[in-house]
């Protein structure tokens, strides 16, 4: 069984689904709906500028994907360690280890929303022969097929 994840374009708002990408992989390529570069990294779809992306030099190209991801790590750093989040409690502080509870129900949620399953919870029987078959003749061949692509992705 394939796994897929919910993602969302950031220039359009169109949803689709995509092949869950292993642990810590980057994704960059355009939105099949309005054409605008993403990057999608940890399940979350992040815009990028398509001009940079496209024709820049690859210094320019580097630098442009690390501030993006940059500043997504960043909010995330920010919001595990901030002293007092937003909407919390009076007196709530992170506990030793910087994680409030709130941030790890969100990711679990989040998680949840998007159909990952933790590692851990992964089903331990292999793949049958019947769904490599499937996979192999009706998939595969369909991978290039544009009206295919928009019926899974879209």
């Amino acid at each position: 069984m394939l796994s897929l994840i919910e993602v969302t374009c950031p220039h359009c708002g169109v949803q689709g689904q995509i092949l869950l990408p292993p642990l810590g992989a980057i994704i960059v390529g355009p939105c099949p709906e309005c054409g605008g570069m993403v990057a999608i990294y940890c399940g979350r779809a992040l815009p990028l500028d398509r001009a940079t992306m496209e024709s820049g030099t690859v210094e320019a190209r580097r630098g442009h994907l690390m501030e993006v991801l940059g500043a997504y790590l960043r909010d995330r750093v920010d919001r595990l360690f901030a002293e007092e989040p937003e909407g919390s409690a009076e007196g709530e502080r992170p506990g030793a280890d910087g994680f409030l509870l709130e941030d790890i129900e969100e990711e679990l949620e989040a998680g949840d929303a998007a159909g990952l399953t933790p590692l851990g919870a992964m089903p331990s029987v292999p793949i049958s022969n019947e769904e490599v078959d499937s996979f192999r003749n009706v998939d595969l061949k369909l991978l290039d097929n544009a009206a295919y692509f928009r019926a899974v992705f879209k």
